[in-house]
């Protein structure tokens, strides 16, 4: 079960972190490859690019997760706070059809590409490879839509928990007094 708990988790999170900090390393490569040696690395910008758009399509299954996706907040503050949850519900399965419609455009065109055997000009690997980030980050996120539709049905309305690093640091009164 930790496992899971893990892929459940952190997955995504380690993985986009690998990728951001795999394309910022390229880059500063690169920019001193280019600059200071005057011999700069003719696959650095494409892997970037690639990487760029793996990171956005894993990307929005983690925003989905942690519903972190831009929502537009005016029905529920018309209808009042007991209304979240049915908005809730109604902006998962938007984002459930919405990955659906994804998929079925970008499966084809994937294969379409596959057959073709392109390869990307400079890293030379199957360019079919980077188009493959669609269906799976929209497998992905309908994954995530589904969990969080499963999570609400059965505790109620559920708020992602927020990060140590994301809380603002204001101190409490308590803190005010004890500092005094």
């Amino acid at each position: 079960m930790p496992v899971l708990n893990f892929i459940d988790q952190k997955s995504e999170k380690y993985l986009l972190t690998a990728i951001l900090v795999t394309i910022s390393v390229v880059l500063v490569v690169q920019v001193f490859m280019r600059y200071f040696v005057n011999a700069p690395l003719v696959w650095a910008e494409e892997l970037a690019r690639y990487l760029l758009v793996w990171c956005t399509m894993i990307g929005t299954s983690l925003a989905v997760r942690e519903s972190r996706h831009i929502v537009v907040d005016f029905a529920p503050v018309l209808f009042g706070p007991r209304s979240i949850g049915l908005f809730r519900l109604i902006s998962m399965a938007g984002i459930i059809v919405f990955s659906i419609v994804i998929i079925v455009y970008s499966l084809p065109f994937v294969q379409r590409v596959q057959q073709m055997n392109q390869l990307s000009p400079s890293l030379e690997i199957p360019i079919w490879w980077v188009y493959l980030a669609l269906p799976v980050g929209a497998a992905a996120s309908i994954l995530r839509a589904i969990q969080q539709i499963y999570l609400q049905m059965r505790y109620g309305v559920v708020m992602p928990e927020p990060e140590a690093a994301e809380t603002p640091i204001i101190p409490s009164e308590s803190q005010e007094k004890a500092g005094r």
